[in-house]
């Protein structure tokens, strides 16, 4: 599995019970606007921390940057509830007792835009070793929107891939394709002499290429983005289960990867280590990692129909949001 990944998903709004979704700049008619309202949300989210006490969950963020239509926020989730041990790995040493009331927090970027004039947002969260802030942050941004907007039905959807990405296989060249998995199987562990530690920590690939002026048939690959194939009838090979295949298409000079995880709907992730790898930097800065959400966000408004210059288009923020906060209700039972 991939360290680093972007999530995308679409943000809609619609009135509830009707079918047509509304402007995300102008939801009401009166000029009530989402960028506004998730800018109060994160802002909030510096002040005080969103807290799940059922699950012993947290969320908070930190590091907010606006550029015309888009935010940048790092928001950090986190558990706590339970006693654990922060160990050094090269002294073993133990560093850290955490107690019950600590929590351990993830800092995560994350992108939006939402362009004007237009009746649909996107959001690029990063996924560390697969794990996110999705879930939370869609529950308490819908809490805090309802609290505030009453009949209202707020959309955060995984952009499927169908239509994302479905695009770029249209248009594009598949030129890798890779089968993942963590731990490496016994008997090739055995053959290469392996220790445990290596084999169970370890990670195994099979990459596949065409040759160097080919690309690989798309049908196959077609059918597992649409739902049609289940992915896991191409992660076993030679009686090796493989995670994760991805899959790297070549589209107006640039590449873009799809992951796709056993046992998962096909979703639209971004492989940011293979963008890396790619682009030859050694390290994920947030300048890079927002680089790439933007990059990657014009992308797919042009897949949806939507131009660069839109998306780009001049925005002043009015400094009376500064002082705006959109709150998430107390549990009063917390």
């Amino acid at each position: 599995m991939a360290k680093h990944t972007l999530a995308s998903y679409a943000i809609r709004i619609k009135r509830r019970g009707r079918g047509e979704y509304l402007k995300v700049d102008n939801f009401d008619g009166g000029g009530s606007d989402l960028l506004k309202e998730f800018y109060g949300f994160f802002l909030s989210l510096t002040e005080r921390p969103y807290e799940i006490a059922e699950k012993e969950r947290s969320l908070e963020a930190r590091d907010i940057s606006q550029s015309n239509r888009s935010l940048r926020v790092k928001l950090a989730q986190g558990y706590y509830g339970a006693q654990s041990r922060i160990r050094d790995r090269s002294t073993g040493q133990v560093v850290f007792q955490k107690e019950e009331d600590h929590v351990d927090l993830t800092d995560l970027r994350n992108y939006i835009i939402l362009p004007a004039d237009c009746t649909f947002g996107l959001l690029f969260t990063e996924r560390f070793q697969g794990n996110g802030v999705i879930a939370t942050l869609s529950e308490a941004f819908k809490r805090a929107f309802a609290a505030k907007h009453n009949g209202y039905t707020l959309e955060i959807n995984s952009m499927t891939s169908e239509a994302a990405f479905g695009a770029y296989l249209a248009d594009g060249e598949i030129k890798k394709i890779r089968l993942v998995r963590q731990a490496i199987p016994h008997d090739v562990a055995d053959a290469l002499e392996i220790g445990a530690g290596e084999r169970d920590f370890g990670t195994m690939e099979i990459m596949l290429r065409p040759p160097r002026t080919g690309s690989f048939h798309k049908r196959k690959i077609q059918s597992i983005i649409s739902g049609e194939t289940d992915v896991s009838s191409l992660l076993e090979w030679r009686d090796v289960t493989f995670k994760e295949m991805k899959v790297t298409v070549k589209i107006a000079g640039s590449m873009r990867t799809l992951s796709v995880a056993s046992g998962t709907t096909p979703a639209m992730l971004y492989d940011l280590d293979s963008e890396m790898q790619r682009d030859q930097v050694t390290t994920l800065t947030d300048v890079y990692a927002y680089m790439k959400a933007e990059e990657l966000s014009e992308d797919l408004g042009r897949n949806m129909g939507l131009g660069v210059d839109r998306m780009r288009r001049d925005f002043q923020m009015p400094a009376s949001w500064d002082h705006y906060r959109l709150e998430a209700p107390v549990d009063q039972n917390d």
